[in-house]
């Protein structure tokens, strides 16, 4: 089988993950910056750090030749006092993507306190009980529906430091919800998982990618317990694409195999402010272009739809 992927980023790559962060850079500069990538798409980011109008968006992201994926919600799905909040917000997400042409909601349980400490430990996290675990799923299935009514899709994205991390989580949660799911490598990476074997399980409930590596050395801090999320994330965790531990050229493999086709969005979570994004964007271009993602797409270079 053959692959059609149409690479994206997103101000995540900024370091930009909520939108009230003082260090964030100017969106106006990460449009602009991202449109000199060469990259013709993005996911728009957490909500309220681009314009929300929708006729000035629309705007914004015209005048620099680029397409919306979706966006994402970053929340903590697993506290049930949030759910009404949660629910409101998504509400407001998807009236935005929807506005500006996007067809995805990632949906992210946020790293909170207890399963940031053990993140990248599975024999170290606590589970979520019965009670927890159904109040979630209740959660992600009204954030789906509102999205689904926008004509959205909504995907789950298993995510370090969060309830949806390991193995036996994934395998729960597509046991008891009906949503798709979004593969991130990184993410994979970082809780023990091989992004290559973990595209080709989840195939059947495949909706969305993400592209991420991950540093060896900081990974093995991690690993001996030096770590939390947050602080892997500051110490770089999350490193350019083709100088980490994911072997993309099993990602393209396993993407060709399984006929994936659709957006996968690069990412690099750092701090904001810190290092050199359109460098590092450019090199994980580069370095996917040489696995063979996103080459089979002439449409992704300049942006043209």
């Amino acid at each position: 089988m053959s692959s059609k992927v149409t690479l994206a980023t997103g101000p995540v790559s900024w370091g930009v993950d909520f939108a009230d962060s003082p260090g964030n850079p100017p969106w106006p500069q990460v449009l602009d910056e991202i449109a000199q990538s060469g990259i013709g798409a993005l996911e728009l980011g957490p909500i309220g750090y681009l314009p929300e109008q929708p006729e000035r968006l629309c705007a914004e992201l015209s005048s620099r030749r680029l397409t919306a994926v979706g966006s994402f919600l970053f929340e903590d799905l697993h506290d049930a006092a949030e759910q009404e909040r949660i629910t409101r917000l998504a509400g407001r997400v998807s009236t935005v993507i929807s506005a500006v042409g996007g067809g995805t909601l990632v949906l992210i349980d946020r790293p909170g306190d207890e399963r940031a400490a053990t993140a990248g430990r599975s024999q170290d996290a606590r589970r979520l009980g019965d009670g927890e675990w159904q109040a979630m799923l209740t959660t992600i299935t009204r954030v789906g529906r509102i999205a689904a009514d926008h004509g959205l899709r909504t995907a789950v994205h298993p995510h370090a430091g969060s309830y949806i991390e390991f193995p036996d989580e994934i395998e729960r949660l597509l046991a008891d919800c009906d949503l798709p799911l979004c593969l991130d490598t990184g993410h994979a990476a970082y809780a023990g998982i091989r992004p290559d074997d973990a595209l080709i399980a989840v195939a059947p409930r495949l909706a969305h990618v993400h592209l991420k590596d991950v540093n060896r050395t900081v990974l093995r801090r991690i690993q001996g317990g030096e770590l939390t999320f947050w602080q892997a994330i500051a110490a770089g965790v999350f490193c350019p694409i083709g100088s980490g531990i994911v072997d993309f050229g099993a990602v393209a493999a396993a993407l060709r195999r399984i006929g994936y086709a659709g957006f996968a969005t690069i990412e690099q979570d750092r701090l904001p402010g810190s290092g050199a994004p359109l460098d590092d964007l450019r090199q994980c271009i580069r370095a996917l272009r040489r696995a063979g993602i996103g080459t089979d797409d002439p449409g992704h270079e300049g942006g043209a739809r």
